[in-house]
């Protein structure tokens, strides 16, 4: 075997030794060699404004609105159309005005009927300021005592 036949093999074994090696070597992340300490996160949501602890929630009933007044309009507007298909000249008249009166009393009683109360939710909480507010809201906030919230208008939400 020639000389140059046997270099062959050590220069393969040398180059594949230092490309396994190459891949053992840490950078110092252009800091300079120093190591960063890690982030430290804190577990509480960030403070603002609005937010604050609940300290109560109650389910509670409210009065659903409703328009009286607009259901004697439409009432009395659909009992005056229906009048006037009754009849001819004076009675037609007649038919009219006492088919209105007669639908803005019904349409005032079916208005009315359709009032009563609606479930809601009252929740109490304390500002990160200290101040106490209370939100009443129809829909669930789906919070409890001690949750972490977020009071914006009419509505609290959690964070």
């Amino acid at each position: 075997m020639s000389p140059t036949s046997r270099r062959i093999p050590l220069l393969i074994a040398a180059a594949l030794a230092s490309i396994a090696l190459a891949g053992c070597e840490t950078t110092p992340y252009n800091n300079g060699g120093y190591s960063r300490p890690a982030p430290v996160y804190d577990s509480r949501p960030a403070r603002c404004d609005n937010c604050g602890v609940v300290k109560e929630v109650q389910q509670v009933y409210v009065e659903r609105k409703s328009n009286g007044t607009l259901g004697a309009v439409i009432g009395a507007v659909a009992g005056g159309l229906l009048g006037n298909t009754v009849g001819k000249g004076d009675g037609r008249k007649a038919a009219t005005v006492a088919g209105a009166v007669a639908g803005g009393v019904v349409g005032n009683k079916v208005a009315t009927a359709n009032s009563g109360t609606d479930v809601a939710w009252q929740v109490t909480v304390r500002l990160d300021g200290g101040r106490y507010v209370t939100v009443t809201q129809r829909d669930d906030p789906r919070v409890r005592e001690g949750d972490y919230v977020q009071v914006q208008g009419d509505h609290v939400y959690p964070r």
